[in-house]
């Protein structure tokens, strides 16, 4: 019985230290309009309450955004590129599901990479990219 106890007094005590966060976001980087990578996994992680292992989940699925978009044009790596798209292009997140699913193959459900890609939002406009 005492043992049982000591393992329960075990469990409760390190349950109790998974408050603090494994990872966190710059508050000066707010408004810089800089896209980085990891904060925006980091941030998507925290308003989402996930643990750290979703956190290379995330980071999967923003870098599958980046591709796709690539892909359509939306972004490229030479800004002087000739193969500018329409500036009314936009992204349909349904397309861009699709895409990680099975050209990425990134290990996550349709339901959880929209959660992620409407949560990027917010990160957006914490960086200043997109207004309210």
């Amino acid at each position: 019985m005492k043992k049982i106890f000591g393992i329960l007094l075990i469990i409760l005590t390190l349950s109790s230290c998974k408050n603090e966060p494994f990872c966190s976001v710059n508050e000066n980087n707010a408004g810089k309009e800089i896209y980085d990578l990891d904060e925006a996994s980091c941030f998507i992680a925290l308003k989402l309450d996930k643990k750290a292992s979703d956190l290379n989940l995330i980071r999967n699925a923003l870098t599958a955004e980046e591709n796709y978009m690539n892909k359509i044009g939306l972004i490229s790596e030479n800004p002087n590129s000739e193969n500018r798209t329409e500036p009314n292009t936009e992204l349909d997140v349904n397309e861009l599901v699709e895409y990680a699913l099975n050209k990425e193959k990134v290990e996550l459900t349709k339901n959880k990479l929209l959660e992620i890609y409407d949560t990027e939002i917010e990160y957006l406009k914490f960086i200043g990219v997109v207004d309210e």
